[in-house]
């Protein structure tokens, strides 16, 4: 966008502040209809019942056209595309305060699209390398409850040393809250996220002797907690800047609203 503004310097004075607003909302209103398309599959079977009266060849590239993967891409280029007559406009003329409110939400807007796309295209190859990989919230609060009962049964038993190590080294694992801040940046370097209590607990292990054995055994399900609760913060990730996106895009289409009927209104129209 940056370097097609910069090739059409006078394309703001030419389109003036009338057409350059109209061809910003037309293109923001077209970036819209990916989120009907996926919300409502009745234009779908509508496109399916005339396919199938074409030929093969034909009905195959008009499937294509109407796959999900097809609609993103043209989310993606129509929305980054009205940033382009967006900034047209807001060079055709003074500047309100709400336009620069506007301004600011469409690059938010754009912003939480762009890292809405490195989580759809890097997050679930990834997810799904890690072992205990679960596809639902509810799957991974029943895995946590499942792996704090096996350790406590895995003790029970057992000497006492091992069960106050127990105590004092793996259960603190097993209800420690990494934060999301951790388990951003271990998400970002696409390794697991291990507090140093972890690699602490496993050094002390050799020091139980025959019991070593078992005291493995549970500190394993310590990681496997881990990496679980990592999971669960991957999949929350993956659906709630999809509900921060949404909520830019609506206070996006508001100041539009808002911007037009006060154009309208101060202009007469």
């Amino acid at each position: 966008m940056v370097v097609v503004h910069a090739l059409t310097p006078s394309a703001a004075a030419r389109l003036g502040s009338y057409r350059s607003g109209l061809l910003t909302l037309l293109l923001f209103a077209a970036a819209a209809l990916y989120s009907l398309r996926k919300r409502d599959i009745r234009l779908s079977l509508r496109i399916m019942r005339v396919v199938a009266y074409l030929p093969a060849a034909l009905a195959r590239r008009i499937d294509l056209l109407d796959r999900l993967e097809t609609w993103r891409l043209g989310h993606l280029t129509v929305g980054v595309s009205a940033a382009l007559p967006l900034w047209w406009h807001l060079e055709s003329g003074h500047a309100s305060p709400l336009e620069f409110v506007l301004k600011g939400a469409v690059v938010l807007l754009l912003a939480s699209g762009f890292v809405g796309l490195l989580i759809q295209e890097f997050l679930p190859g990834r997810m799904r390398r890690q072992p205990d990989f679960e596809v639902r919230l509810e799957d991974v609060e029943k895995g946590l409850h499942q792996l704090y009962v096996e350790a406590e049964e895995s003790v029970l038993g057992h000497s006492e040393a091992l069960l106050q190590a127990y105590l004092r080294n793996v259960r603190p694992l097993l209800n420690f809250n990494m934060g999301w801040g951790r388990m951003l940046w271990a998400t970002v370097r696409g390794v697991p996220a291990q507090p140093p209590a972890y690699r602490r607990a496993r050094q002390l292990g050799s020091e139980l002797g025959a019991e070593a054995q078992v005291y493995s055994k549970v500190l394993e399900i310590a990681q496997r907690k881990l990496r679980l609760e990592q999971n669960g913060f991957e999949l929350r990730l993956s659906r709630d800047w999809l509900l921060v996106h949404i909520v830019l895009a609506l206070t996006t289409f508001v100041l539009i609203g808002f911007h037009v009927i006060g154009v309208l209104y101060f202009n007469g129209l």
